[in-house]
């Protein structure tokens, strides 16, 4: 029996509707994580910094950049006004 490869595995598992969602619910977590600090970091502002503007504790900004899951609509929203980045400038 040849065993599969990774990138076979997944090209297969696409294939299902349920994970395919899944997957791709996953996927945009990543990019707005990756979207947080690029917003920072393009700013030239610390993680403290942010949570000042903020008005929070910076390990509140910390863990919203780990785990975006635990982030508003609102919380993203102020977040990105911390980093000078407009609503309308918001593409996700």
């Amino acid at each position: 029996m040849k065993l599969k490869t990774h990138d076979e595995l997944h090209d297969e598992w696409m294939k299902d509707p349920e994970y395919r969602a899944a997957y791709e619910v996953e996927e945009r977590k990543e990019k707005l994580q990756a979207l947080l600090a690029e917003w920072r970091n393009h700013a030239g502002i610390t993680r403290a910094q942010v949570a000042e503007c903020m008005g929070v504790k910076p390990p509140t900004v910390s863990r919203m950049e780990s785990n975006i899951n635990k982030a508003s609509i609102d919380t993203l929203a102020r977040y990105a006004q911390a980093c000078g980045i407009e609503k309308n400038q918001i593409t996700l």
